[in-house]
């Protein structure tokens, strides 16, 4: 059956919505119902990040570029997660996904392992976890990575005050948190990113994805020097060789897009 401009090889319907399959030539993709791509994978290369927006999440590599405990807030098709344990092998990954048949289908279709001891997958709501991690453990993470979307838009509860506020106590020193949010909502993404200032010390910073509406919401637990940005003008060719998700053009338009707050760094 054709759908979406391919093949649609898995289609389920559950009280949480509608979760179709497509293959189109070498990717496979998530849908929600929708023509929207949930996640994407090449079929040749399962670990690369094939959509623009999940890459640019990953720009938070600029800021922390070892992680060694990373906590994924929605899972999709896992990009994120196959991404960090091909590239880190040290790393450890919790991943808190609100519904099952997504993770089954993940697992299924879009090789997510069924058993790494690196990787472990909760079934639950991001704010509920993230708040019971910050309360109840002494656990912290290097990357906190949120991209908790269906079809009806970001959930809700992870867009509150105090999901942010859990977040900043979940992090590490040097840890990043990136958010990926819909900037053609303005209402929403306003109200997200004034929440987030007033959860982190330090300013967030905003990676626009280029020709799509969603914008990445860098903010950490350190204040960002001039010589942590300087440093990284000479380390990012070398990164992109290695990770291939155009971090050299991330770096340069977080400055560009951040330019009012780069200027108190690099007095240009």
């Amino acid at each position: 059956m054709r759908i979406y401009d391919g093949t649609l090889i898995h289609q389920s319907v559950t009280d949480e919505g509608i979760i179709e399959v497509v293959d189109s030539g070498n990717v496979r993709s998530l849908h929600f119902g929708t023509l929207p791509k949930q996640s994407a994978m090449r079929l040749n290369q399962p670990h690369h990040l094939e959509l623009s927006y999940t890459q640019a999440m990953m720009g938070c590599l600029l800021l922390n570029p070892n992680p060694k405990r990373v906590c994924v807030i929605g899972l999709g098709g896992g990009s994120l997660v196959k991404f960090l344990l091909h590239h880190f092998p040290d790393c450890v990954i919790d991943v808190v996904e609100y519904r099952q048949d997504v993770v089954d289908v993940s697992q299924q279709f879009f090789n997510v392992p069924v058993y790494e001891p690196r990787l472990n997958i909760e079934i639950g709501d991001g704010y509920l976890y993230v708040k019971q991690r910050y309360f109840n453990s002494d656990i912290s993470y290097d990357l906190i990575l949120v991209d908790a979307y269906d079809h009806n838009g970001m959930a809700a509860s992870v867009g509150v005050q105090s999901f942010f506020d859990a977040c900043n106590g979940l992090l590490s020193d040097d840890g990043v948190m990136s958010v990926n949010l819909w900037g053609s909502e303005r209402a929403a993404f306003s109200t997200t990113m004034e929440r987030i200032r007033d959860s982190f010390d330090s300013a967030p910073m905003i990676l626009p994805v280029e020709n799509k509406g969603n914008v990445i919401a860098l903010a950490t637990a350190f204040y960002i020097e001039s010589s942590i940005l300087k440093q990284l003008r000479k380390q990012v060719d070398e990164m992109e060789m290695h990770y291939q998700i155009n971090l050299p053009r991330y770096l340069q338009n977080l400055i560009r897009q951040n330019r009012n707050f780069i200027h108190r760094l690099f007095a240009i």
